[in-house]
């Protein structure tokens, strides 16, 4: 399982990817700086439920105008 993720995600293959780099360096320019231990203790992937549940009302009104 390891040796699959890691051909999955080896850095080697996304190293020298010219559009990637581009995404890299413009994402990183909108932010002042990097997060701190104490802030990232505070991300979530997932988002906040508040977010989760605008999502879905979001989706079912798009839905219901088509």
């Amino acid at each position: 399982m390891m040796a699959s993720l890691k051909d999955l995600f080896d850095y080697q293959k996304f190293a020298g990817n010219s559009r990637l780099e581009a995404m890299i360096k413009d994402t990183e320019s909108r932010y002042g700086s990097k997060l701190s231990i104490d802030d990232l203790e505070l991300v979530s992937a997932a988002g906040t439920p508040e977010q989760i549940q605008q999502q879905k009302e979001m989706l079912k009104n798009k839905k219901d105008h088509v």
